[in-house]
């Protein structure tokens, strides 16, 4: 599923993905996407940060209504807290268009589908210094855990893609509810 202001990106991104995936549906605001994705379900959502209505928004809400959806917000320009508000609404990426090309975007959309987190090598150095400076109490493998119990993913098959015992993943999902302070593993969806 494509969310984009304006049909021209739409359709370059449409065509950018011509042969590799076929679209679904595609919506100009976060109203729209969130509708979108409960109707149809997609596997894969690329959704523009600057949409009316709010990119987070929709991720979150895109998230929410599809939870099989791997949603992948894509922004004019990197933003350190945009990136860590994508992934606490449920992205599993967030790429600036300043960092990637059309020709990438096939490459993006298979490692989404993959179960990959899509973070364009120019921002890592960025996001983790960012990180080592908030000081979010999570770590690279709960956020991981965190994304896929959002997504849907039963314990079994989290552990099954991250290569760890399910054991390990229930252990990461308890240090999850712990540490975001929330009742059990349900709460963590929302």
């Amino acid at each position: 599923m494509l969310v984009a202001d304006n049909a021209p990106t739409r359709m370059g991104i449409r065509m950018a993905l011509r042969g590799e995936a076929d679209v679904c549906a595609e919506a100009e605001d976060a109203e729209q996407a969130i509708r979108a994705a409960r109707r149809e379900q997609p596997e894969i959502c690329l959704v523009g940060r600057s949409i009316s209505g709010d990119g987070i928004r929709a991720a979150r809400g895109i998230c929410r209504a599809a939870p099989k959806a791997a949603v992948v917000v894509v922004a004019d320009a990197f933003d350190a807290d945009d990136l860590l508000d994508a992934v606490r609404a449920g992205a599993v990426g967030y790429v600036s268009v300043g960092d990637v090309h059309a020709a990438c975007l096939p490459r993006i959309v298979r490692a989404a589908a993959d179960g990959g987190a899509i973070v364009p090598r120019a921002t890592v150095g960025r996001l983790l210094e960012e990180l080592r400076d908030r000081g979010d109490g999570l770590s690279a493998r709960e956020c991981q855990v965190l994304s896929m119990v959002r997504r849907g993913y039963p314990t079994a098959a989290i552990a099954e893609r991250l290569g760890i015992t399910p054991t390990t993943v229930r252990r990461h999902i308890s240090d999850l509810v712990q540490k975001l302070d929330v009742e059990d593993r349900s709460a963590l969806t929302g």
